[in-house]
């Protein structure tokens, strides 16, 4: 289950549905054409999984309603809608199975937004027939909640509902889930999130090996700053489920944030060969399956975080060349190729920074004559636009080209003012996670060619190197929705290295070692802290970096 971004998008359907219930859409209208026709989803054992009584007409659907169930809490949206989909093939008029087409599509792309519009109305018209018990009209009525006011809203609503129905687990699961709020800057839940996490440790006393719990637990917190303290978790839910892939790719993100890139990448690989076998036995391609794709971004994202930066952009390199059909542009395939998949080799190039690495990483994007045919159908132009004028800035300032440099930078501010105009477009589009992403990340990418340039500039202008590149740390947060960060370079290293242009090894060192709270084991942050301590005279603690440096580079 993923917390879907809420945009106006979803208000409008939702006052759209409630205007239209009377006339209930044809079951035919939840179902994307393609899937039609396909074979029914396989059924999965889920150990510890959700059991409650579903109102339907045919056992099959119970079951079916059930795995859909079971799978967006597993965090497999898609998968999910496929078994309400095969539900409501059986009863049409399965509550339960009509609310879990509307959840499982939630944040769902563009291509689903006729099934999304049909899939409230049915539902919301089915609840004014009485349909299902009163438990399951619970959950539809916190699900209006969810659309008309927000996540905190539904917590709520689906506390509500918990309260008066209190042996229902998926309720108290949905009123944590929405309740969640993240951590603050130093790493500690704020009230509502540790409220939610309160919730799934009094239900983990109770089933501490469940599955379901347990991902829960983990997909709340995965943008804690410690996220070794959950790791062990992460890898017994893998061991206690070895062939559902989102565990693994969970697992995958927890080695990651941890420091441990050559397991991270093992994992994201078990992943990618998990949805592979299950693209094949289901007659489903890539564009079907963006966690593939988003796994072999982090898995070469891992690769490169380890140092093997050939085989990083190998894999990098394979799977831009992936094709994507072009009367598929708006799934969620295409989107996360475009978007993540087709940036990736200039992303992890301009991490590297090796001589000649910014003429390869030119040549990886994509040219204005191959993105033609997607104008006014997305949006990404405009990041392969700004990554270019990034770039360009940074060719010139290797050629000595300071004045080209700064004209690249004020072309970045230029450009940034057209990206935000574009965000209306991004969101009719389905388009505005992606695009807020790709704006974070040229935010960055400016800042630091400011930085560079002053540094590059006289002794009496690199002071204000430092306050470029601080800009530029600060808005290099913790990645969402599962993904590795969107500017590969942790910006604290050139604080660091603004430091050691004044010979201030002590206050580079401690720059360095701020870095690795974002970028545990990160090992261009590492090489500093070793180099740091050489200056400093300090060849013992120097070691015993090495030693580190020598442990991330194996794997172990």
């Amino acid at each position: 289950m993923r917390l879907p971004a809420f945009a106006l998008s979803l208000v409008s359907i939702f006052i759209y549905s409630l205007a239209t219930a009377a006339e209930m859409s044809p079951v035919e209208d939840l179902i994307l054409p393609k899937l039609a026709k396909l074979p029914a989803p396989q059924m999965r054992k889920f150990a510890g999984g959700l059991t409650m009584a579903i109102t339907a007409k045919d056992e099959k659907a119970q079951a079916h309603v059930l795995q859909g169930l079971n799978l967006i809490h597993g965090g497999w949206d898609f998968e999910g809608y496929r078994h309400f989909v095969e539900a409501l093939k059986l009863d049409p008029d399965c509550l339960m199975a009509n609310f879990g087409v509307t959840f499982a599509l939630l944040g769902a792309d563009s291509e689903f937004i006729k099934p999304r519009i049909a899939a409230t109305d049915r539902t919301l018209a089915l609840v004014d027939a009485q349909a299902g018990s009163e438990l399951e009209r619970g959950y539809v009525y916190a699900l209006t909640k969810l659309l008309e006011e927000g996540p905190l809203s539904a917590a709520d609503a689906f506390g509500q509902v918990s309260r008066k129905f209190p042996n229902d687990m998926q309720a108290k699961l949905f009123e944590s889930y929405f309740r969640r709020s993240g951590f603050d800057e130093y790493g500690s839940p704020k009230p509502e999130q540790e409220l939610a996490q309160q919730m799934i440790q009094s239900l983990m006393k109770k089933q501490p090996d469940s599955p379901m719990l347990m991902h829960c637990w983990l997909m709340m917190r995965t943008e804690n700053l410690l996220c070794r303290e959950d790791l062990p978790m992460a890898r017994k839910l893998c061991e206690l489920v070895p062939d559902y892939p989102p565990y693994h790719h969970l697992l995958g993100h927890y080695e990651w944030r941890s420091g441990n890139y050559g397991k991270a990448a093992t994992a994201f690989s078990r992943c990618g060969e998990l949805h592979l076998a299950w693209m094949k036995q289901s007659g489903l391609a890539i564009v079907d399956c963006p966690e593939w794709i988003r796994a072999e971004v982090y898995r070469s994202v891992a690769l490169a975080s380890s140092g093997d930066y050939e085989s990083a952009l190998d894999a990098a390199s394979a799977l831009a060349k992936m094709p994507i059909p072009l009367d598929r542009m708006e799934s969620a395939g295409a989107r996360m190729m475009y978007w993540e998949a087709k940036t990736l080799q200039a992303r992890l190039l301009m991490r590297r920074g090796a001589a000649g690495d910014v003429a390869l990483a030119l040549q990886t994007i994509p040219q204005p004559d191959d993105v033609k045919s997607l104008v006014g159908r997305t949006t990404v132009g405009s990041f392969y636009q700004g990554l270019v004028i990034a770039l360009e800035g940074r060719k010139a300032l290797t050629e000595g080209n300071k004045q080209r440099a700064e004209e690249m930078y004020q072309l970045m501010i230029l450009h940034g003012e057209k990206m935000e105009a574009l965000r209306q477009q991004a969101m009719k589009l389905g388009e505005i996670a992606p695009l807020s992403r790709a704006f974070i990340c040229l935010e960055i990418l400016a800042l630091e060619l400011k930085g560079n340039i002053a540094m590059a500039s006289d002794s009496a202008s690199r002071g204000a190197a430092y306050n470029w590149y601080s800009g530029a740390r600060e808005r290099q947060t913790l990645a969402t929705r599962m993904l590795p960060p969107i500017s590969l370079l942790p910006m604290s290293a050139h604080v660091a290295q603004h430091f050691e242009l004044r010979k201030d090894w002590r206050s580079a060192q401690e720059a360095y070692e701020e870095g690795l709270e974002y970028w545990p084991n990160d090992l261009i942050l590492l090489e500093g802290i070793k180099n740091a301590h050489v200056q400093q005279k300090n060849q013992a603690a120097a070691d015993k970096v090495a030693a580190q440096i020598q442990q991330v580079k194996s794997g172990l």
